[in-house]
């Protein structure tokens, strides 16, 4: 059986509706998942694929519809040796060698079920049981519910504890944190997701740690100490000033910036190079630096070779988002960080959902090729950036 003929099987299973699940599984070398799971959901009486892709004992879920369904299992199927098809009334065991699949079928008497998306979804704070802060902060009942104007507050507080939780295990396996870690919130605005920290790591985690938020609306602070002290929390502070100031701690083990707008995204990033953090999270917001320098420079390559982009106010602003976050991923590289960029939240929830996550190694891979992909990319944009 060709490559060919495999995906041609596949669209038929799913088109009329027999496909239960495929796993994807021996991966290849470069392949980024350990493992992957495709099967059909259903989401408000509509269709989608379920992708749950597993790494480091971790896995990760996305649904797609139709559009770009067939590319993105394509795309999944090339990195992993062996295919697991399990359809109605047959199953298929796929083994790759070169661009051809040895197959195994076998009969079996099961049915298509499609599995509802609205399932209890187990999450690292759990519902069901009261928990102080979520309780304070109006998310939750008495009685451990959550309200259900809050529950997307409660599931961006729970996606974002998924990646903490992944952090701070690559720091420990690292050896980079023993049982201390120090962490600082940059611009935590409400501090939601910084109280969820504090209760994870105490309640959950149970190691010991250093939490500071950092903002600067004075007024914004007072009331979450104010929190913080009527919940007894401590080791945990929030101070008011700027990051760019900020002389509280010489060193830090994590720093987290969320949705701080245009600059203060590198400033975090600057601070936290000074302070020899080993891990960096950040979701940039509003990133207009990039786009006000490119628009000044209308002799650059990019507006020589890309005009049909460049002319269209509305494309290259989103074009100048995308490729701020690029070269801050390949900044911190040269810094000795292995970055991803990966999707944060749901888009029907916000529109800068881009998380971008970054552990210290220590050693720079490539680096002279790393250097010159950076220099290329900030020639080609022509621009002076303030992050360098």
């Amino acid at each position: 059986m060709t490559a060919k003929e495999a995906m041609e099987l596949l669209e038929e299973l799913i088109q009329e509706k027999k496909l239960i699940k495929i796993v994807l599984s021996d991966k290849e070398v470069d392949a980024e998942w350990d493992k992957v799971l495709i099967r059909p959901v259903k989401i408000k009486e509509q269709d989608f694929m379920q992708f749950e892709k597993f790494k480091n004992n971790k896995s990760y879920h996305f649904n797609m519809e139709a559009a770009c369904l067939y590319e993105e299992i394509s795309i999944s199927v090339k990195q992993f040796k062996q295919a697991y098809i399990h359809s109605e009334g047959k199953d298929y065991h796929l083994t790759r060698k070169g661009d051809k699949y040895f197959s195994k079928e076998s009969g079996n008497t099961c049915c298509q079920k499609i599995l509802e998306h609205n399932k209890t979804k187990k999450y690292l704070l759990a519902e069901g049981k009261p928990i102080d802060f979520l309780v304070y902060l109006g998310v939750m009942s008495k009685e451990g519910k959550v309200y259900k104007h809050s529950y997307a507050k409660y599931r961006q507080i729970n996606k974002y504890l998924e990646f903490i939780e992944n952090t701070i295990e690559e720091l420990q396996e690292k050896k980079w944190i023993q049982d201390h870690i120090r962490i600082l919130d940059f611009g935590c605005g409400k501090s939601y997701l910084t109280f969820a920290l504090y209760y994870y790591l105490r309640e959950i985690k149970k190691i010991s740690f250093t939490i500071i938020g950092l903002d600067l609306k004075e007024d914004v602070m007072k009331h979450c100490n104010k929190i913080a002290k009527e919940l007894g929390y401590e080791n945990l502070e929030f101070l008011t000033g700027n990051i760019k100031d900020f002389e509280k701690l010489q060193e830090v083990d994590l720093v987290f910036s969320l949705h701080a707008c245009d600059n203060a995204t590198d400033y975090s990033i600057l601070k936290a190079l000074e302070m020899k953090a080993k891990a960096i999270l950040a979701v940039p917001c509003c990133q207009h630096e990039f786009f006000q320098k490119i628009n000044k420079n209308k002799k650059s390559p990019l507006f020589h070779s890309m005009n049909v982009l460049g002319k269209h106010g509305i494309l290259l602003e989103r074009f100048s988002s995308l490729a701020t976050d690029a070269y801050r991923s390949s900044f911190l590289e040269l810094k000795g960080y292995r970055t991803q960029v990966m999707e944060f939240i749901d888009m029907e929830h916000t529109p800068k959902n881009i998380l971008m996550k970054a552990i210290y190694e220590g050693k720079v891979k490539n680096e002279q090729k790393k250097y010159e992909e950076y220099q290329e990319f900030l020639n080609f944009l022509g621009i002076d950036p303030l992050l360098k």
